[in-house]
């Protein structure tokens, strides 16, 4: 979609503030070059000007929703997420089976796992295809086909289990993109062979947050929204997994991140988190993010205002 033009004070106004936007958000991801450890402790994040919002509730959508803070909303009926998953081919759902899972390098096992995934979100796109534009390519396909820059990272760390320092990877799996090209909304997939960082945020999860948000404001599309959101799925090796909301906040002049709870994938069919997961992959684009234009206020309010601007009234009854 090509940029608005910008034709009015208000839009000019607009423009400014995203552009001031995007230098603090390209200051912030030249600034996490620098770290280089598989979670990002709370001392970093305050340098970087990132906080943590409430917890993203993943299980109660039916019942509260606050479209100023949720800008993702899971619509797929349970019933036919079932449904969905009972036709696809059997062996689909992988699961960690160590040393007999034909030697897969433990950075595959994520891999293997999304397979499941992707599978049931190709039939659920299906049915209602105005909802996302999948790209389930390599990180250099979506750079160069879409502009969003989800780089592949290793980090070496040492592992107490081993008694060894290791590398630990991570890669986009997927990016989604509202097929409505008005809505500033993004998503991707991300697979990480770290193993869950408790109440810690990964490097992936940072890196991928800011990557979201600095590709919407240089794009320049979307000025007339506030808020452009992102959200990262993030498959914690093949066993857990976790969904990140971000957007930055303009009065603040910070990025917010909003976490939900570990979601457990473990077993060798899929369990209820599976499908959690799943139902959120297939969500609306929500919330408000758009800027409200004042109207033009009813005659009726500038005859009430202004008395001299009211048409005379006809007395009735009086000579």
């Amino acid at each position: 979609m090509p940029a608005k033009s910008v034709t009015t004070v208000e839009d000019l106004r607009r423009a400014a503030v995203e552009q001031e936007q995007l230098r603090v958000v390209l200051k912030m991801q030249a600034k996490f070059e620098s770290i280089d450890t598989c979670v990002v402790e709370q001392a970093n994040l305050d340098s970087l000007g990132i906080v943590l919002g409430p917890p993203l509730d993943v299980d109660n959508t039916d019942t509260l929703w606050d479209a100023s803070t949720c800008f993702f909303r899971p619509w797929v009926p349970g019933e036919i997420l079932t449904e969905v998953a009972s036709r696809r081919p059997p062996g689909t759902w992988m699961d960690q089976l160590g040393e007999t899972w034909h030697s897969q390098p433990e950075w595959k096992y994520g891999e293997l796992k999304i397979e499941w995934f992707n599978s049931c979100l190709e039939e659920l796109y299906e049915m209602d295809r105005d909802l996302w534009d999948p790209w389930v390519i390599d990180a250099l396909q979506i750079r160069r086909g879409t502009g969003l820059d989800l780089r592949f990272n290793q980090i070496l760390t040492f592992d107490p289990s081993t008694d060894q320092h290791v590398n630990r990877q991570y890669y986009p799996g997927a990016a989604y993109f509202p097929v409505d090209k008005t809505k500033p909304h993004v998503a991707c997939l991300t697979i990480d062979s770290n193993h869950p960082p408790g109440d810690k945020v990964l490097h992936s999860e940072v890196d991928y947050a800011i990557a979201m948000v600095k590709f919407r404001l240089e794009k320049g599309q979307h000025t007339e929204h506030h808020t452009k959101p992102g959200i990262t799925y993030t498959l914690e090796r093949d066993q857990w997994a976790r969904i990140t909301q971000v957007h930055f906040d303009g009065k603040a002049r910070k990025l917010v991140l909003r976490q939900s709870r570990q979601l457990d994938l473990r077993g060798p069919e899929p369990p209820a988190d599976a499908f959690l997961l799943l139902r959120w992959m297939a969500n609306r684009p929500a919330g408000e993010t758009e800027y409200v234009d004042e109207a033009e206020p009813p005659k009726e309010e500038v005859a009430r205002d202004d008395p001299s601007s009211a048409a005379p009234k006809l007395l009735l009854g009086c000579a």
